[in-house]
């Protein structure tokens, strides 16, 4: 909660406090109308300080503490006798005005309340000590000065009315041409100090985890390079958020650091880094039967088929090598492996799968996701696998879909306070997983107006939160997963600050490990924003269709083993989290990327003649596949055919390079007529690979029946020919036995008519 103190309004009481020593209050507070305008103008001081260093980050038992920082001239005048101050909470100043907490914050509810209070709102008064003050001088437009504070406990103990958080911070005062010198702050920084007695120190700490996400977007180009890479340049960068986050988690040394690591990350760098090339057909191994190539004659499997690229529209992508992506890359096997000493890596789904979208549109992707390899196999690395979204949200589909015992990592806003009036469990358990409850206000840094997500004022919060858990009896551990702008300049304090005695920082691990309390689905809060945030239908069939259509590719080349994983890592970014933004703009890079591969596939060709007849009900007839692609192929002919007719493929068929060769097929048909056929080309388990002819078969076969009267008329004839025969035969028997002047017989002369004309007899050898 913020409290407001009544402000001195001349400078006459700084003078007095001057002469006597102690505290005043910060800041004077506009009455009125003018007090509300000023609420809603934006804070633009004419001095602007910073808090580079605060050691120790709480209040110590003894000793001082020491604060450093700059101040910055952002007028467009000079200002003249700029002194720092630094200042403490004023809740236990009897100055504060009446109807105001006089006590430290003590629950997070007031802490989140007090991060997001007006930057020129009073919270704490000027300490004017003699000696506590660091003169800095004069400062020009646009120039900056360093000031150095160190205050005493014993300044503080006076106010301090029991353990809790209390503001801290620094004031700037001085003059310039339009501002004479008063009581009011010219500019200020400010921040949280927690404040835990010695009794309670002892008697309990704070269990507590820092998790370092390394998640991005990643889209490809058609062909598989990885896309949008100058924005990729500037990630990996110093100031990119992955560079950012990387640095970050290098400082802590020998702290234990939680990385939380989407696995084709490092995967989409390590692309980078060798070039950024497109996927490649080309052989991956030598050649059946044939001995391996001596040493730096392999095959390079990253080679692009370029004649494929140019015919099937692939972009150029044979980038130069990328240093800093290789340096990126470097920096991360080594915080990884050998140097992570005492911390942990997180492994999500590989694309950082929408794990609840998946859960409704396509659950097998979860598994498949689990299952591909990455870099981080490549490295050794040990990893755990966790479910955790960016918010940190997860639905009771996507619980039950992880048929894994995953760690899940949860945002505390989905403990309500129906349902869990206590807070969160301190670990929780739905099945088979374990749930790490994470602190979305300590994620959000500090209090304004200076950056929240300075190291130091990430520190500042998360001692806060794990000081006020400090007050219960069993203390909820703390867990907290960084933004990606946090700033890594003063990464080395927040380690080093992270000290304590009442703070055990861990692993996630660590904190998962403790007693767990059973958490009903139905209890957590799933936000229907949330829900509609999810990715849709068509998204996840595309991705389906990218990969099924990489695994084709894949069996259809005889000497690469390699594309299918790759098309598959595609298809799986796709599917990501990152994605929910623009669902339908990734939906149509997966649906490019497929394009290419079709394109490819559709190179191996096939010709059929216009037509076949058949003599009988069994036949063959020859069609020709090609291969128009520099690499050989495996395939299959594949035949769909109307009732009556059945076509064997035979074989899977092996083709050269550039090649073609005639297939004969066997065709078996039980009816009259003409029957089309189509034949396509497909791989080995015959999904189809886009090129198919229609063939024209015509039937020549009769019926059964006609057959039979055709071999029952040849048979007839043939017993015809027989008794014809012998009839012959037995009547040129009987003219020879018989004597001569017989009246029986063929020869024998029959009486003439009347009339007729006489006839000769036959002469003898006639």
């Amino acid at each position: 909660m913020v409290r407001r103190c009544r402000p001195a309004l001349v400078r006459g009481a700084v003078v007095a406090a001057l002469a006597g020593g102690g505290l005043t209050t910060a800041s004077v507070v506009a009455p009125g109308p003018a007090r509300a305008a000023a609420e809603e103008a934006p804070y633009e001081p004419a001095l602007t300080l910073t808090i580079d260093e605060l050691a120790p980050g709480y209040v110590p038992e003894s000793g001082p503490i020491e604060i450093t920082g700059t101040v910055t001239n952002t007028d467009v005048v000079a200002w003249e006798d700029v002194t720092v101050y630094p200042f403490f909470d004023c809740s236990a100043d009897p100055a504060c005005g009446a109807g105001f907490d006089q006590k430290p914050m003590t629950t997070a509810a007031e802490l989140a309340e007090a991060a997001q209070a007006d930057p020129e709102e009073v919270v704490g008064n000027r300490i004017l000590t003699e000696g506590v003050e660091d003169e800095v001088g004069d400062i020009d437009p646009g120039e900056s000065a360093s000031y150095s504070l160190t205050v005493p406990r014993s300044e503080l103990a006076p106010f301090l009315t029991g353990p809790g958080v209390y503001w801290f911070g620094v004031h700037a005062l001085g003059s310039s041409e339009a501002t004479p010198y008063d009581s009011n702050s010219d500019g200020r920084a400010r921040t949280f100090l927690p404040y835990i007695g010695p009794r309670m120190a002892e008697d309990r700490t704070v269990d507590a985890a820092v998790v370092i996400p390394l998640r991005r977007r990643i889209t490809h180009l058609p062909n598989g390079a990885v896309g949008r890479r100058g924005l990729w340049d500037q990630a990996l960068s110093a100031d990119g958020n992955l560079g950012r986050l990387l640095a970050f988690g290098s400082a802590s040394v020998d702290d234990p650091v939680s990385w939380l690591v989407d696995p084709a990350v490092p995967d989409a760098v390590r692309q980078l880094a060798r070039g950024n090339k497109g996927r490649s057909i080309a052989p991956t191994g030598p050649a059946p039967g044939e001995d391996g190539q001596e040493e730096g004659e392999g095959v390079d499997p990253e080679a692009t088929d370029t004649a494929v690229g140019e015919d099937a529209g692939e972009e150029e992508s044979a980038e130069p090598a990328n240093p800093e992506a290789q340096a990126w890359l470097d920096d991360l096997e080594d915080e990884l492996g050998t140097g992570l000493s005492n911390g942990q890596v997180l492994a999500l789904p590989y694309g950082d799968l929408d794990v609840a979208g998946a859960a409704e549109s396509d659950p097998r992707l979860y598994r498949r996701a689990r299952e591909q390899t990455s870099i981080l196999d490549d490295w050794g690395i040990i990893t755990t696998p966790v479910l955790g979204s960016p918010g940190g949200y997860l639905d009771a589909n996507g619980f039950l879909l992880a048929d894994d015992s995953s760690a899940v990592l949860l945002t505390d806003r989905m403990f309500g306070p129906e349902a869990f009036p206590d807070g969160p469990p301190r670990v929780g358990k739905v099945g088979q997983h374990r749930v790490v409850v994470t602190s979305y206000a300590a994620s959000t840094g500090g209090p304004g107006p200076d950056p929240r997500l300075t190291g130091l004022q990430l520190r500042q919060r998360m001692l806060s939160e794990a000081a006020v858990r400090l007050l219960s009896p069993d203390p909820a551990p703390l867990v907290v997963v960084l933004p990606g702008s946090v700033d890594p300049a003063d990464a080395g304090d927040f380690w080093s600050g992270l000290d304590p005695r009442w703070l055990d920082v861990g692993t996630v691990g660590q904190v998962a490990a403790g007693a767990t309390e059973e958490i009903g689905l139905d209890d957590l809060d799933y936000p229907e924003d949330q829900e509609d945030y999810e990715l849709p239908d068509y998204l996840f069939d595309q991705a389906r269709g990218l990969a099924d259509a990489g695994d084709t590719l894949q069996r259809m080349l005889s000497r690469n083993d390699t594309v299918g994983d790759q098309v598959r890592t595609e298809a799986l970014t796709g599917a990501s989290y990152s994605a929910r933004p623009d669902p339908s703009g990734t939906a149509s890079m997966l649906s490019a990327s497929e394009d290419w591969i079709r394109r490819v596939q559709a190179r191996v060709r096939i010709s059929a003649p216009p037509g076949v007849t058949l003599s009988s009900a069994d036949g063959s007839f020859a069609v020709t596949v090609r291969n128009q692609l520099k690499q050989p192929v495996t395939v299959r002919i594949s035949a769909d055919t109307e009732d009556g007719i059945a076509i064997e493929s035979g074989d899977p068929v092996e083709l050269a390079p550039n090649s073609r060769t005639t297939v004969v097929l066997d065709a078996h048909t039980d009816a009259l007529g003409v029957h089309n056929v189509r034949l396509a080309v497909t791989d080995i388990e015959g999904n189809s690979l886009g090129a198919t002819a229609v063939v024209p078969v015509r039937s020549g076969q009769v019926g059964e029946i006609i057959w039979w009267f055709i071999g029952g008329g040849c048979g007839i004839l043939f017993v015809a020919i027989a008794i014809r025969l012998v009839r012959r035969i037995r009547g040129t028997g009987g003219s020879e036995d018989e004597p001569d002047g017989g009246t029986a017989g063929e020869d024998a002369t029959a009486p003439e008519p009347a009339g007729a004309a006489p006839t000769e007899a036959p002469t003898s050898g006639a």
